[in-house]
């Protein structure tokens, strides 16, 4: 049994970028805040192999069932079709996706809970070079990177 997909009667605009980290991920806003992410629009961004989003449903329904019970959400207000044909999915079930149909994307969740269960504390990339631009005068970051273009171990 797949879920309810809502189709859509006016297109709901997805041009937000709500986690700079996975800038592909595209976010849109329905009615009363609910922020969903396209769902298509990533798969073919990316161009990864294309997995119906009802083989997403079936495959993940645990997780999916878990997320809507604790966000305390209907199973139909997780799926939608947009007016140019492209799945919206509900922002919640982001994650999930992203691990789902991007091996390389999981991997990078799974090294970010690794250093959080190990260390107690994880930092994305994104913060990472946010913070070395903003706290690194421009001079010392120009230093440090044409030092690594020379250092062979640098590039590794």
């Amino acid at each position: 049994m797949d879920y309810k997909t809502t189709i859509l009667k006016e297109e709901v605009k997805t041009d937000d970028i709500l986690l700079p980290e996975i800038s592909d991920l595209n976010f849109g806003f329905l009615g009363e805040g609910k922020a969903v992410f396209d769902y298509t629009a990533y798969i073919e961004t990316n161009k990864l192999p294309v997995i119906d989003y009802k083989v997403f449903m079936r495959a993940n329904r645990h997780f999916i069932e878990t997320l809507a019970k604790s966000y305390k959400k209907k199973t139909s207000e997780l799926f939608y079709q947009n007016a140019n044909g492209h799945i919206l999915v509900a922002a919640e079930l982001a994650f999930v996706f992203l691990a789902f149909v991007n091996p390389e994307m999981f991997l990078y969740f799974n090294g970010l809970l690794t250093d959080v269960i190990t260390d107690g504390v994880a930092y994305s990339h994104g913060f990472i070079f946010s913070m070395a631009a903003n706290r690194l005068p421009s001079d010392v970051l120009s230093e440090i990177i044409k030092e690594r273009e020379n250092d062979p171990a640098g590039s590794e």
